[in-house]
């Protein structure tokens, strides 16, 4: 692409060497000064309809203009005939190249006219600048294709529905697992309910590598219903994501109903004091020796204690 900061440094010089201030620029140009500002930091382009107003300012060249960057040609064929009726095919890098100072629909006419076949990481590169309905269309053959890791680079370019709907069908192929690659940007709802189906199926391990795009929601009722089924080890692969409240309520009710080397398997993830109040109450009802596989997991000064007693 455009080195931005190259392009608007040039801007400067020109500017300056002509001795226009940024607001005069601005008026003969029909743009803000913020417009004219941006340019010359190099955080945007000028707008391409816009490029051969600043060369007439300045009396030089386009070419010049953009210091005869990769994709000049194109951008003369565009200026001179924007419906490039007359163009050959057009150079994938020159595209990639000239695609932020388009509009949509001159990019979207330019994409049309691409010469070769476009790699996932050109396709990464344009989706910014083409409309949705090209986006989608090139992402369902990339799905067809590769299924949803074909999706990852351009996932925030395709629209909600397409995607939700291509990763129904990736969860109903490979499971929740399969989700990994474009989870931060499908809907909440989908995800949610894809973990509910994957516990039912495959238990707590298979939302594993989900966890962090699962509503805390979702966590805690899963962790409920794995407790009742198969106790706190059922809940090892999951319990530092699962609330603390939760996580307590359900050390409770295993300590109470198997004691209190039962906690072993989550012992790093339950609230310190919580564990040391029921290790005082194991040591109280057993003797210390009943505490010994959870001490590396209760407070030190209780341990002291517990040893001077």
């Amino acid at each position: 692409m455009f080195d931005m900061k190259k392009v608007g440094k040039r801007i400067v010089q020109l500017r300056k060497e002509n001795k226009i201030t940024q607001m005069v620029l601005a008026d003969l140009l029909g743009v803000s000064f913020q417009a004219i500002s941006n340019w010359e930091r190099g955080e945007t382009m000028p707008d391409i309809s816009k490029l051969p107003e600043l060369a007439r300012v300045f009396n030089v060249t386009i070419d010049d203009l953009l210091c005869d960057s990769k994709g000049i040609n194109l951008v003369k064929d565009l200026v001179e005939n924007e419906n490039l009726t007359e163009t050959k095919q057009i150079d994938k890098e020159e595209f990639i190249n000239v695609a932020p100072i388009l509009t949509l629909d001159q990019a979207d006419r330019v994409y049309q006219k691409i010469e070769g076949q476009l790699s996932l990481k050109d396709l990464a590169l344009i989706a910014p600048f083409i409309s949705q309905d090209i986006i989608d269309e090139l992402a369902k053959k990339e799905f067809e294709i590769r299924g949803l890791k074909g999706l990852a680079t351009i996932a925030p370019y395709i629209s909600q529905e397409n995607l939700n709907a291509w990763a129904e069908k990736e969860f109903k192929l490979h499971g929740l697992s399969g989700l990994t690659v474009v989870a931060p940007f499908i809907t909440q709802e989908l995800i949610d309910e894809c973990a509910k189906q994957e516990l039912e199926t495959n238990g707590p391990k298979g939302l594993t590598q989900m966890v962090p795009f699962i509503s805390q929601e979702v966590i805690d009722e899963s962790a409920k219903k794995e407790f009742e089924l198969n106790g706190l080890r059922g809940l090892a692969s999951i319990a530092h994501s699962i609330s603390d409240n939760v996580l307590s309520e359900c050390a409770r009710k295993s300590y109470e109903a198997n004691g209190i080397q039962s906690l072993v398997s989550i012992a790093p993830f339950i609230e310190k004091e919580f564990l040391n109040e029921m290790a005082l109450d194991a040591i109280s009802k057993n003797g210390i020796r009943e505490v010994i596989t959870i001490m590396p997991f209760i407070d030190e000064n209780l341990i002291k204690e517990m040893v001077t007693k």
